[in-house]
C-alpha cells in the first residue's frame, strides 16, 4: 500500500517492490494529490528486465504523474542479485533518467507543470468512467467499504 507523504513541494506515494503490480494503490495517491510515487525495490534478473521500466513507466502513464524506482546496485559476489536501473519516469511514461546495474545516482527536475500539461493533452485524470467500475481511491483505507 502506498503510504503518502507530504513536502513542502508537495506529496509523494511511497510503496516498495511488489506493489508495483498493482495499479489501484498507486491510483489511490494520485488521486488523493501525490505528484511522485517512488517505489525502492530489487527486481532480479529475471523479472527486471522484463517488468522493471515496464511497471514503472505504466504507473507513470496511468496516473500521469512522476514515477521514481530505486534498486540496489547489481552485486555478483552477494547471494541475490539485483536488476539495478533505478530510474525516473515522466507523466508521459518517458524515462528522465535511468542508472545502469552498477551504483549510480539518479535525478531529474519534476515539476507540476508537465504533470498539469499532460493532464490537458489526454485528460484521462479527469475522464476516468467511474460509473462503470468503482472509484478505488473515495474509499477508505482498511474499511471494507
Amino acid at each position: 500500500m502506498l503510504d503518502k507523504i507530504e513536502a513542502d513541494y508537495g506529496k509523494i506515494g511511497l510503496a516498495i517492490c511488489y506493489d508495483i503490480r498493482f495499479p489501484e494503490s498507486a491510483m489511490i495517491a494520485a488521486r488523493q494529490g501525490a505528484f511522485l510515487l517512488v517505489y525502492p525495490g530489487a527486481f532480479n534478473l529475471t523479472t527486471g528486465p522484463l517488468h522493471w521500466s515496464l511497471l514503472g513507466r505504466a504507473r507513470a502513464v496511468d496516473n500521469q504523474i512522476y514515477v521514481a524506482l530505486c534498486s540496489p546496485a547489481r552485486d555478483m559476489n552477494a547471494t541475490y542479485h539485483a536488476w539495478g536501473h533505478s530510474l525516473v519516469a515522466d507523466p508521459s511514461a518517458e524515462i528522465l533518467m535511468e542508472a545502469g546495474e552498477k551504483e549510480d545516482m539518479v535525478y531529474a527536475d519534476l515539476t507540476n507543470e508537465t504533470i498539469e500539461s499532460t493532464r490537458k493533452g489526454i485528460p484521462i485524470y479527469s475522464q476516468r468512467r467511474f460509473d462503470v467500475y468503482p472509484d478505488v481511491s473515495a474509499r477508505k483505507v482498511g474499511s471494507g467499504e
